[in-house]
């Protein structure tokens, strides 16, 4: 009988609901005249539970990059503001990056891990208050963990 609690509890410590870290691996591209991925970008969100963080790293950039820079701060710790009780969904802010412009000078990041998505708003400048424009990105992330 023992033999089965520990089994059982060492099964609920290595539960990846509720691992200290979650990862996982996204694009963000356009689709171009060919139908294919074009302007195509990669990268990691990585939270780290236990410092309340989450970081971005780029990991590709399009050879030929026709529309700037990636819009979302890379290599820097964004604060975890908000976790949900199981820990699968987290939001984010940064307000102290690199190239912190005066038109968005603060930046959200929602990680759902559960449905495996992402999504940034920025809040704060002037731009927040511009018309809409429609966003010709498309975004995919797939689990890590």
């Amino acid at each position: 009988m023992l033999r089965y609690v520990l089994t059982f509890s060492a099964l609920l410590c290595v539960t990846p609901a509720f691992a200290a870290t979650k990862a996982m691996e996204c694009e963000r591209y356009q689709i171009g005249a060919d139908n294919m991925k074009a302007e195509r970008f990669a990268y990691t969100i990585t939270a780290d539970l236990d410092a309340a963080s989450v970081k971005i790293d780029l990991t590709k950039q399009p050879e030929e990059n026709k529309t700037g820079k990636f819009p979302i701060p890379t290599g820097s710790d964004w604060k975890i503001v908000w976790r949900s009780t199981d820990s699968l969904r987290v939001v984010g802010m940064i307000t102290d990056y690199s190239d912190n412009p005066f038109e968005s000078p603060v930046m959200m990041l929602d990680v759902d891990f559960a449905n495996v998505r992402s999504a940034y708003a920025t809040a704060g400048g002037l731009i927040d208050f511009d018309t809409v424009v429609s966003d010709p990105w498309k975004y995919e992330c797939k689990r890590l963990d």
